[in-house]
């Protein structure tokens, strides 16, 4: 979730001036006659754990002379906003946070922000003498527990073979910690008994390259029954059936 903060402390004449101000104004930094940031979120790369890590791109419009940011648990940033307000908050952020050295005028910076687990709120602002506007973006650290060793079924290799399962703190979902192919795992979000599987890059076929695999399964006793489909760029392999035997507690 996404959205903007803005408050000035300027006089009735500058304010008089921003009532007359287009409603578009703030949606492109760039067109803003404030000083404006938004942050856009990626995946943070080779070597970063995406379930804890995030890439940040920070962009700042014309007006802007500098720019902060501050990343923190989203219920410690409610309480200091519910005590202080808003404003105090975004003095908060130019006082705490990390300055954004790259940022000055219409520019952007990337940053990597690591190690985070559970709600957090990435917030932004950005500064013109004594305006400051804040725009903010969400993100949740998934924190992964051991849940034990499984044995998981497949049809795709024709074998079986045991496999460590994790499993998230905040959900019913298990983490299949590379079952195939070193370094990469498989997610499976459980919603009552139906499992579902997001496109997830699983393996690399010696052939053609990065394979994929997506679906959805029933868990039945203790098994998690799964219809998957194995797709890479020159198509699929089609559906395959799997099986994970989750760990018994």
């Amino acid at each position: 979730m996404r959205k903007y903060i803005n408050t000035l402390f300027m006089g009735l004449l500058i304010a008089a001036s921003i009532t007359s101000c287009s409603e578009e104004q703030g949606t492109n930094p760039g067109e803003d006659s404030r000083p404006a940031v938004i942050i856009y979120q990626y995946a943070p790369g080779e070597g970063y754990n995406a379930d804890n890590d995030i890439k940040l791109r920070i962009s700042a419009n014309s007006q802007t002379q500098e720019a902060y940011y501050l990343c923190e648990l989203t219920s410690e940033k409610a309480d200091f906003i519910e005590i202080n307000g808003e404003a105090a908050y975004m003095d908060q952020v130019t006082e705490k946070g990390i300055k954004l050295e790259e940022i000055s005028g219409t520019s952007n910076q990337d940053v990597v922000v690591t190690g985070l687990i559970g709600d957090y709120t990435i917030t932004a602002v950005a500064v013109k003498g004594n305006t400051k506007t804040a725009f903010e973006s969400s993100f949740y650290g998934i924190q992964w527990d051991v849940f034990g060793e499984g044995t998981y079924h497949s049809s795709m290799f024709n074998a079986t073979f045991t496999v460590e399962v994790r499993k998230a703190a905040h959900a019913e979902w298990y983490k299949l910690i590379e079952p195939f192919e070193e370094g990469k795992d498989l997610v499976i979000k459980m919603n009552g008994t139906n499992a579902a599987i997001e496109q997830q890059y699983v393996f690399t076929d010696s052939k053609y390259g990065a394979v994929y695999a997506e679906g959805k399964g029933v868990l039945t006793d203790n098994n998690i029954n799964m219809t998957l489909t194995f797709t890479c760029s020159a198509g699929s392999f089609g559906e395959k059936q799997e099986i994970l035997e989750l760990p018994t507690k």
